[in-house]
């Protein structure tokens, strides 16, 4: 789950209010001015050492009780529109789902605010996976809100992603049997899948309490499935940390060609009393028995880069693993991020790291959220945090590499050492870098147009590489009430709108079939324009989304959604996934 936070520290506040301010995890590192000993990467805990990434998972009036405490206007603040007319009890304000999209969600359940409006609980932030011994069996996930503190859950198709089955996992949480460290920690968020070369699949979490420095635990945990995700092992705890003083953010799961299994998550070390981070390796731990045991951790970055986040791992053809993530530059002084590629040529023991591209998303490159956000940067008009996140796929058929994000270079101040976004609005865009060798590398521009892209996808298989991502080009038309950011008045209930701009996202993607040499035109995945600030006041929607292409070349993508599912639910977040034909 993975944004920003302001230079200024974290005010000392309840456990409620800090799990509805901070939310999860801060991804960049822009939103913290250099200081050379300080780590500008934050994770998702307070300078007290409480472990915040939980928010996302927490009672969702949290969000809304601290935005009407922190008003834009007056009395007026942001709050979650499913719970107010036309939005609440409403199942047909959008039109019914389009031949290509499925919403996964099966028996979705209601929430209900402290003024008696209810509002569907969301899913949000997936990646999706295809088993190679069955191009049927195609597998995603999601943070799903529908247990107290989240449960782990797996939505499984066995007929090409036609219809979907609902799984949730046991043993991640009180509520599904959990038992030793897991019924203090629970199911945290961040979920990631990966199948392995025979089939078996992955499952992997972060897992944590939000009790104060010295009590907080953090960890990482791994599921095993060998049915196609129908069934799930109860979860095998990789790497634990009862000290207080570190928290783990951000996993994600690959399995080698020889099926060792390697886990990779951003370990911060939050100093020695808790009171303050210090630095944030990409760190690695694999198993060589189906998860069953794992090795001990190691570090991945290097020492220049002692300030990252949002790792991704993959293994190649020739058996070269690859580690994507965002760093803070060295030759910046650590003022400027980069995407940054470790490799590794003998199974994980050592690796190489090496900056492939400059990642525009400085100080001054974007907007700071409204009053009642997280304090993190965001897209002009828009609420929910904004992460770089490097997506990272590799045909298994070519052996290409394909690493994508989106930025916002060269729009008004971006990248020239302010400290506050001026100039806008902003227009990122997304960015692809590709590589046949895993030392040189090309980058591709693929998107040019003005309205703002975000959050991208990256999936590659059979001669194809494919990247999904938000974009607000089919949303442009001022005075949509759909389509307008609102707020309400905390006495009086009075809604007002904060803007006529249009804030509504679609789910959009591009392909490539000659290593990203040239590309397709975008192709609009969502049918219909949805509006973001239906749930968390608009400020948060998921920090990753996941794109996966199939040995025939037809492309999968997932996303979160903002209709519901038209016709069976009011609007809130949901977790569709669409497809489009091999080439």
């Amino acid at each position: 789950m993975s944004r920003l936070e302001t230079g200024r520290m974290v005010r000392r506040l309840s456990l409620l209010a800090i799990l509805a301010l901070i939310g999860s995890t801060v991804f960049s590192a822009s939103s913290l001015a250099a200081s050379g000993g300080k780590d500008r990467f934050h994770a998702s805990a307070s300078d007290e050492g409480e472990g915040a990434e939980a928010s996302e998972l927490h009672d969702l009036q949290h969000f809304d009780e601290v935005a009407e405490a922190n008003p834009v206007v007056g009395a007026a603040a942001l709050f979650s529109q499913c719970r107010f007319t036309p939005f609440n009890g409403a199942t047909n304000i959008y039109p019914g789902l389009a031949a290509n999209e499925h919403d996964v969600i099966k028996g979705d359940t209601l929430s209900t605010f402290a003024d008696g409006t209810q509002c569907y609980n969301p899913q949000n932030e997936q990646n999706l996976v295809i088993n190679p011994t069955n191009r049927n069996n195609i597998v995603t996930s999601s943070n799903d809100y529908r247990y107290d503190f989240g449960a782990c859950w797996a939505y499984v198709s066995t007929n090409g992603g036609a219809t979907w089955t609902d799984v949730v996992m046991p043993g991640w949480t009180n509520i599904t049997g959990a038992k030793g460290q897991f019924v203090k920690t629970g199911c945290g968020g961040d979920p990631v899948m990966a199948f392995a070369p025979d089939g078996t699949l992955y499952f992997a979490a972060l897992t944590y309490n939000v009790d104060k420095f010295p009590r907080q635990m953090s960890g990482v945990a791994v599921g095993v499935s060998k049915d196609g995700g129908l069934h799930w092992s109860a979860p095998k705890m990789v790497s634990f940390n009862a000290a207080g003083n570190f928290f783990y953010d951000k996993e994600w799961i690959g399995v080698g060609n020889d099926g060792t299994v390697f886990l990779t998550w951003t370990k911060f070390y939050q100093g020695p009393k808790g009171l303050g981070y210090i630095k944030s390796p990409i760190v690695m731990a694999s198993s060589k028995n189906q998860g069953t045991s794992w090795s001990s951790v190691k570090e991945v970055s290097d020492a220049a880069h002692p300030y990252n986040q949002g790792s991704q791992v993959a293994m190649a053809p020739n058996g070269d693993l690859y580690v994507s993530y965002e760093g803070a530059s060295p030759s910046t002084g650590y003022n400027t991020d980069a995407v940054v590629v470790a490799r590794s040529t003998n199974g994980g023991t050592s690796f190489t790291n090496a900056e492939v591209a400059r990642a525009f998303d400085d100080l001054d490159c974007y907007p700071i959220q409204l009053p009642g956000g997280q304090g993190r940067q965001t897209l002009s008009g828009e609420q929910f945090r904004l992460p770089l996140n490097p997506s990272l796929a590799i045909d298994p058929t070519t052996g290409t590499l394909a690493i994508g994000w989106a930025d916002n270079e060269g729009v008004g101040s971006c990248g020239n050492g302010g400290t506050t976004f001026t100039d806008g609005p902003t227009s990122n865009q997304v960015k692809v870098v590709t590589s046949n060798d895993g030392t040189h590398w090309t980058l591709h521009r693929i998107t040019s147009s003005g309205p703002d892209k975000a959050i991208v996808a990256v999936g590659a298989n059979a001669g194809t590489i494919a990247v999904g991502y938000y974009t607000r080009d089919y949303a442009t038309a001022a005075n949509d009430p759909l389509c307008e950011a609102k707020l309400r008045d905390a006495a009086t209930g009075t809604i007002t709108v904060l803007s006529t701009q249009n804030v509504c996202l679609d789910w959009a993607l591009k392909t490539s079939t000659d290593g990203g040499a040239t590309w397709s035109s975008q192709k609009r995945i969502s049918s219909h324009s949805s509006n973001p600030y239906i749930l968390f006041s608009g400020s948060f929607i998921g920090d990753y989304e996941g794109t996966a292409v199939d040995d025939q070349g037809k492309v999968f993508t997932v996303w979160t959604d903002f209709r519901g599912n038209p016709g069976v639910t009011s609007p809130n977040q949901d977790t569709l996934v669409g497809t489009i034909p091999a080439h």
